[in-house]
């Protein structure tokens, strides 16, 4: 018997003037947040550009919101403990725990 699709939303939403359908996996509330918050940042760039084409804000977005995933997988990588650190914490500790090193270190 094959194996059934993931459960999938779609909803209908306006976006810069435009309708859209978009499908996702996710919730149908999330897709729509996600879907306002590029309308509002394309908002953004028409009121600074009010002469652009769509076609160009669309790309101005799509390198803004490009820009800041790179800002956050920069600043969530340097935040990200170094396994390699890690993996000796993790030893020290068990030795720790099982009285290896001692009572002084």
């Amino acid at each position: 018997m094959a194996e059934s699709a993931p459960n999938s939303h779609k909803i209908t939403k306006q976006i810069f003037g435009e309708t859209y359908t978009i499908v996702g996996e996710a919730s149908s509330g999330y897709i729509s947040e996600v879907a306002d918050y590029v309308e509002s940042r394309l908002l953004e760039l028409g009121k600074v550009l009010p002469n652009a084409s769509k076609t160009k804000l669309a790309v101005l977005c799509a390198l803004n919101l490009a820009d800041e995933l790179f800002q956050m997988r920069d600043l969530n990588a340097k935040s990200s403990i170094n396994p390699e650190l890690e993996e000796r914490t993790k030893k020290i500790i068990s030795l720790l725990e099982e009285g290896i090193i001692g009572d002084h270190f």
